[in-house]
């Protein structure tokens, strides 16, 4: 194997546990979501009123930042997945005509 196409693997791989890592990361925040989230709109529209604000853990800005960076983590992982597997049916294309 071309010491090219081992750095192209092992990079690949290193991102494909990071992802699995952040997917689980994304599942945790997303439960802590659903468990703590509280939406100031919903309550309004359901004619609950506070008697002040809302504690600032009720937003969860924390785990949308999680569930934010997983989502552009995969997208940025998808499309570097893409290029390489075009340039990769690219090569075994030119190879097998010679």
């Amino acid at each position: 194997m071309k010491d090219n196409n081992k750095k192209i693997l092992y990079f690949t791989l290193t991102l494909c546990v990071i992802g699995f890592l952040l997917t689980i990361f994304e599942f945790l925040a997303l439960h802590d979501i659903h468990n703590e989230y509280v939406s100031t709109h919903i309550l309004r529209h359901l004619n609950i009123s506070l008697s002040g604000e809302l504690p600032d853990w009720t937003s969860t800005k924390g785990e949308w930042g999680v569930v934010r960076v997983s989502y552009l983590f995969r997208f940025v992982f998808f499309v570097f997945c893409a290029i390489v597997l075009s340039k990769l049916a690219t090569r075994l294309r030119n190879k097998a005509r010679d």
